[in-house]
């Protein structure tokens, strides 16, 4: 009976943690953008939360996501830049892997909880020259 018991306590309280970026992390992040020496920029980015767009140097708030930030920022006079910046893992969902036995971390990879991006993206523009 007390084997049991244990057994159910385990087990509710693996499913309770199983989560705990989802339910305890920020569900968006700020990010500061910068194109170097030229100010004025409007720069797009996107990923799997959506599409944000902010003028350099600016300040954003994004939806988190396991999906790469893709951005594009343009400004006449200056060649236009594309790139895709990688996400990173936070460090809280090595927890639910071992807590959780790795549903928590699937359910953090879906809710994007278990992912962040730099918090200041550099992304350096360069004049046109004819």
């Amino acid at each position: 009976m007390k084997f049991l018991i244990f057994k159910n306590t385990v087990l509710l309280l693996t499913l309770g943690l199983s989560s705990c970026a989802s339910i305890f992390s920020e569900k968006s992040q700020s990010i500061s953008v910068n194109t170097g020496d030229v100010e004025d920029a409007t720069c797009e980015l996107f990923n799997g939360k959506g599409r944000y767009v902010v003028n350099s140097p600016g300040m954003l708030i994004i939806g988190q996501s396991c999906d790469d930030l893709n951005y594009i920022c343009r400004k006449k006079g200056y060649n236009e830049i594309k790139g895709v910046i990688a996400f990173n893992h936070k460090g809280s969902t090595a927890g639910n892997l071992v807590l959780g036995g790795g549903i928590g971390y699937l359910v953090d990879i879906g809710t994007g909880a278990a992912c962040k991006y730099p918090e200041t993206i550099s992304l350096p523009m360069t004049p046109i020259i004819d």
